[in-house]
């Protein structure tokens, strides 16, 4: 149900508007990161779309999740419901359109639409969007195609200028600590607000470090060599990288967070807005070993190196120059 999505409420209210209208368009683009819920959405939209008995809310309408049209949605197995797959990886061709639009020319078998979804639509070839293209000049009125992509960019002028494209927004650190709260039981308190953070709004993300096998052992390698930092010398960092293969857009990620902690005890003393609470002994060493000119040091490398590790440049390099940042700026 609607109701059971975080956050995407301007989104929400757009397709449910669009269902208590019965002004559905006939080409939606989904856009958002990996792991931000299009799919979910979709498939939510799709069957609240052909649902024998939609229910009128306070918000809008919603599937009842009962009906014989809501329990094959729910299965994968509705035939009005079809997902465009794709043999190459990296794109999405001519030939997967053309058997779309063969099939699109067929009447919807129980229902009043037929939905086609296609993830990863990003991935359409230009000769797959033309074909495309041609559907959506003339679709038949019980068709709808739900694009879902991370970037709009990749699609030409002619196919934006025919879809409605509805953005995924990133939801609230709290809002990713209560999901994971609510559905994840099995995850330690103490990391609800580390993954919270490091998901950057996205609950996909949040759900990968949790789901990880390696990622809270190497959270804990890292955090005994932050919490003192100007006694560890280059070597020992260096053996944690290679050790923990820990991703390094990660390493940055959890070092961010670590003085980004800091920062904040110094500046206001609280620490209920901590993300590594239960660190609170040694990030109050760090806050008083630290001036603001270091603090402000070590921000700048960080940035630095993320730009770095984004240019593709040597990653031990980039992170053994990053911690010799650091630990200088100790000093300031």
């Amino acid at each position: 149900m609607f109701s059971d999505i975080i956050g995407q409420e301007n989104v929400i209210a757009h397709l449910q508007n669009a269902l208590r209208t019965g002004s559905i368009s006939h080409a939606y683009i989904l856009c958002g990161d990996r792991g931000s819920g299009k799919k979910l959405l979709a498939r939510t939209f799709a069957q609240t779309m052909l649902c024998r008995d939609v229910r009128m809310t306070e918000h809008g309408p919603e599937a009842c999740g009962e009906c014989p049209s809501c329990v094959k949605a729910l299965s994968d197995s509705h035939p009005d419901i079809r997902t465009i797959t794709h043999e190459k990886p990296a794109s999405i061709g001519v030939e997967e359109i053309r058997a779309l639009r063969q099939d699109v020319q067929v009447v919807p078998y129980e229902s009043a639409h037929k939905v086609y979804l296609i993830p990863e639509a990003e991935k359409l070839t230009v000769q797959a969007q033309n074909a495309l293209l041609k559907t959506l000049e003339e679709p038949p009125s019980y068709a709808v195609l739900l694009l879902l992509a991370e970037d709009v960019t990749a699609f030409l002028p002619t196919i934006l200028s025919r879809s409605v494209t509805l953005r995924m927004r990133p939801l609230s650190a709290e809002q990713v600590a209560a999901y994971l709260q609510r559905e994840r039981a099995d995850i330690p308190a103490r990391y609800l607000p580390l993954y919270a953070s490091l998901s950057g709004g996205n609950i996909g993300r949040a759900l990968a470090c949790a789901d990880s096998e390696t990622f809270a052992a190497s959270c804990e390698a890292l955090l005994r060599i932050l919490r003192n930092v100007p006694g560890t010398d280059i070597m020992t960092f260096l053996s944690f990288i290679r050790e923990e293969g820990t991703d390094p857009d990660t390493v940055i990620d959890l070092l961010t967070a670590w003085y980004r902690d800091v920062a904040l005890l110094k500046r206001t003393g609280e620490a209920s807005a901590l993300i590594f609470r239960e660190e609170i002994k040694y990030i109050s060493q760090c806050a008083a070993a630290l001036s603001y000119a270091g603090l402000e040091k070590i921000f700048a490398a960080l940035l630095r190196a993320g730009r770095q590790l984004k240019a593709n440049g040597n990653t031990e390099l980039i992170l053994e120059m990053l911690f010799v940042g650091i630990r200088d700026a100790y000093k300031e």
